[in-house]
């Protein structure tokens, strides 16, 4: 040992714990109560703690800022965001911004829905006056076949009234006709507004699930695991999880996919004929004819030209028989994606129709729906689906 008491200390080379002064420095001896020391020795001993902590210190702490920095760096490499106090995933705010976009479209539904109960309303009003002159030109013929022949003023005026009540009933038929094609495109429209808000909820749920989905994997990561670890020696402990402002985000989403998501799709009748509104390709929306006898869904040439499917001499030629006996040509071909209410299918087989088939509807049948438990009530105006267990393999076949 070198005289005056001082054992020389080797330096350590990779210790990651933050040093402090204490632990720098070797013990002094004890050289009794410094107030027994002179000023001189005071002097000295403070110079010697001075270039002690800067032979010993100096390299540790150095190198304990170069680790920091490497793992700050290895995870802003893997898409995260570093703070001194957590670490976050900055897709987290793709979620946020997203939901933003919500109120425009909720707000476009309401107005749709309120413009659609106001058509509706004026078309059951007009209907009823329709139906109380009918009933008034039934009790005037009446009237008419009992007046006494000779009776010449009373004939005129009931022939009159007869006449005048023919006229009311003409233009309220012609008023009904323009209120109903105001009504068809009201409701035109509140499905539109309808669809695109379900698209939107389905939307940001695939979106939301994928943020997830990445938060799972990267927490996994070895790498990422000792970043974040070499991080916590040097303070506040760091974990890699969803912030409490994503999950009232993910809250937020549960709710509207509660308001809006359901199993009971309502139906429109239509001439003793069911509709349903359905959405292909995720853009667009098709009222198609609800037929659980059709074996394939199918499309006029019109509405596959308008959803970017055009048959080609490829595509294998069908022969349809249709509920009449008669029989019509199409094309088999594939949708990529058709979705009523929140019931979507992938790669769903469909007939294009020929051109000739001018008065054809485009039909959804059993193509799509066998993918699904479904219950169909025309008197209540409701389909009912549940999805059904294994039926993708079934439909991946046939797509192929």
């Amino acid at each position: 040992m070198p005289p005056g008491g001082i054992a020389p200390r080797r330096r350590e080379i990779g210790i990651s714990r933050k040093p402090t002064l204490a632990s720098c420095l070797p013990p002094l001896p004890l050289l009794g109560p410094i107030s027994n020391r002179s000023a001189r020795m005071q002097t000295t001993k403070r110079a010697l703690m001075a270039t002690l902590a800067s032979i010993l210190c100096v390299p540790v702490l150095t190198l304990h800022a170069d680790e920091l920095t490497d793992a700050k760096a290895r995870l802003e490499k893997a898409g995260l965001r570093v703070t001194s106090s957590s670490v976050n995933n900055p897709r987290e705010a793709e979620l946020a911004k997203e939901l933003g976009k919500v109120i425009p479209l909720k707000r476009n539904l309401v107005a749709a829905q309120a413009d659609l109960v106001g058509a509706e309303r004026q078309v059951a009003n007009l209907q009823r006056s329709l139906a109380q002159l009918k009933q008034q030109h039934v009790q005037l013929s009446l009237e008419l076949a009992n007046i006494n022949a000779g009776n010449v003023t009373l004939n005129n005026r009931l022939v009159g009234a007869l006449d005048a009540n023919a006229g009311q009933q003409q233009l309220a038929a012609q008023q009904l006709q323009q209120l109903e094609a105001q009504l068809k495109a009201a409701r035109a429209k509140a499905s539109e507004a309808r669809e695109a808000y379900v698209q939107f909820v389905l939307d940001t749920r695939k979106l939301a699930d994928s943020i997830e989905a990445e938060f799972t994997q990267k927490a996994a990561d070895p790498e990422i695991k000792a970043a974040l670890a070499k991080l916590s020696q040097a303070g506040k402990p760091l974990t890699l999880a969803p912030s409490s402002s994503f999950q009232t985000n993910l809250r937020r989403l549960k709710g509207l996919e509660d308001t809006i998501l359901a199993e009971s799709i309502d139906l429109r009748t239509e001439g003793g004929t069911l509709w349903v509104s359905t959405v292909i390709n995720g853009k667009h929306s098709v009222e198609m004819v609800l037929d659980s006898g059709a074996s394939i869904v199918s499309l006029p040439h019109s509405v596959a030209q308008k959803i970017g499917l055009r048959p080609t001499d490829k595509d294998p030629r069908i022969i349809l028989q249709l509920a009449d006996g008669s029989q019509i040509e199409g094309r088999q071909m594939t949708i990529p994606s058709l979705r009523v209410g929140k019931f979507a299918v992938e790669n769903v087989t469909c007939a294009v129709l020929d051109e000739r088939a001018v008065a054809a509807e485009p039909l959804v049948g059993m193509s799509f729906l066998e993918h699904f438990k479904f219950e169909i009530n025309a008197a209540a105006g409701s389909l009912t689906m549940v999805k059904v267990a294994g039926t993708e393999s079934a439909a991946a076949a046939r797509a192929k």
